[in-house]
């Protein structure tokens, strides 16, 4: 019996995680390191990309992170605002 729950538990978990992976991030549509203000794909290479809070997130480098990690939500509203830029 014991065996059966954690099999059951296994599987409940290993559902929940295929779920959450196919939902797609909303895309950053900023050409521009939200951070630094740096253009993306520039001098150092390709953007480095990660998700927050299932948003796509761009900056120009891994060292940009430190300060989106200080206050992740005024470079969330740049990137937003960027999307609905678009939409107009």
């Amino acid at each position: 019996m014991k065996k059966l729950l954690i099999i059951t538990g296994i599987a409940l978990v290993a559902g929940l995680g295929a779920r959450a992976e196919d939902t797609k991030p909303t895309p950053d549509k900023l050409t521009t390191c939200p951070v630094s203000g740096e253009k993306l794909g520039g001098d150092m290479g390709g953007p480095y990309v990660f998700t927050y809070q299932g948003q796509e997130v761009k900056l120009c480098c891994k060292s940009c992170k430190k300060d989106f990690d200080k206050d992740p939500n005024k470079f969330i509203v740049k990137i937003r605002q960027a999307d609905t830029a678009g939409k107009k």
